[in-house]
């Protein structure tokens, strides 16, 4: 899946994270690119119907978990990436087996892969695994 015409929505509580992850999108052909910064801002995004394509999510954004975000998404048939700084967290998250994680820091060809991955397996698949296969390294 690349980007092109499609609607990107980004938790990153990092502004130049966030930034990168913007301009990623934006060269990739990203229709519209929507970067919130707290857990708080991405429930109320979803909570509004707002329309995406694809997301691209924090694991943690300032200390809250966006996994009740995620699983949201993810009923919706919206792929999604994680992204995450923490190395344990490399090989997946668990409860989240079918969602690829990208470790930081990371790269327009990792985000392009996980979001390939990511439009597979949602296609593919019921996206919120209900084991602990949590296949999905993109570093």
């Amino acid at each position: 899946m690349e980007l092109t015409g499609k609607r990107v929505l980004v938790l990153e509580d990092e502004f130049l994270i966030g930034m990168e992850l913007e301009r990623i999108a934006n060269d990739c052909g990203a229709k519209s690119v929507h970067v919130v910064s707290t857990v708080a801002e991405l429930l109320f995004w979803i909570d509004s119907q707002q329309p995406c394509d694809i997301a691209i999510l924090e694991v943690q954004a300032r200390g809250a978990s966006s996994f009740e975000a995620a699983r949201l998404l993810l009923q919706r048939g919206i792929p999604l990436v994680f992204a995450t700084a923490y190395d344990q967290q490399r090989g997946g998250i668990p409860g989240f087996a079918n969602v690829p994680v990208v470790l930081k820091p990371y790269g327009k060809s990792h985000i392009l892969q996980a979001v390939t991955a990511a439009a597979f397996k949602v296609s593919h698949s019921t996206a919120v695994a209900k084991d602990d296969d949590t296949s999905g390294e993109f570093v």
